[in-house]
């Protein structure tokens, strides 16, 4: 099956381990798929990975890099990342990193200003979106999303 007999997938890059974060994805999520109607599938690598990041660091050494292989294959699957640029997490930022660097597209998002990321985040996207819960950047944030999804159709 071609690219254009599927919808595109997209990725999202995350923290999610404080109320704050997970409340923040809940929203965003709900946004998304009212804005995208069903015609493109975000990719939440936490609905397929357990979750470690707590007090049982033996845990999280045993399952380090099961959770990497997953996410990394996840994301080859994918045809475009966003990554949160909040919170300065460093699991968004390899992930972000190893989409650029596999020549996928990166939209960086924020809940306030995505040039208070760092530069180099900030260097490998394609697009940034801020205050990204309000309803007119979400919908721009699905417009780039249309636009991305036609080119690489074409290819």
């Amino acid at each position: 099956m071609g690219q254009e007999d599927r919808a595109m997938r997209v990725y999202f890059a995350h923290p999610c381990f404080t109320d704050g974060q997970r409340e923040f994805k809940e929203l965003f999520l709900a946004g998304m798929s009212a804005a995208l109607r069903g015609h493109m599938v975000l990719v939440d690598p936490f609905e397929h990975t357990p979750l470690v990041e707590g007090p049982d660091r033996d845990l999280k050494v045993l399952m380090a890099g099961e959770i990497k292989s997953r996410c990394l294959m996840l994301l080859d699957e994918c045809d475009v990342l966003i990554a949160l640029a909040d919170d300065a997490d460093t699991g968004t930022a390899f992930e972000m990193g190893y989409a650029h660097a596999i020549g996928k597209p990166v939209i960086l998002i924020s809940r306030g200003d995505c040039r208070e990321a760092n530069a180099m985040l900030i260097g490998a996207a394609e697009a940034m979106i801020d205050n990204v819960l309000v309803r007119e950047q979400i919908q721009k944030l699905v417009r780039v999303l249309q636009e991305l999804d036609g080119t690489q159709q074409a290819t």
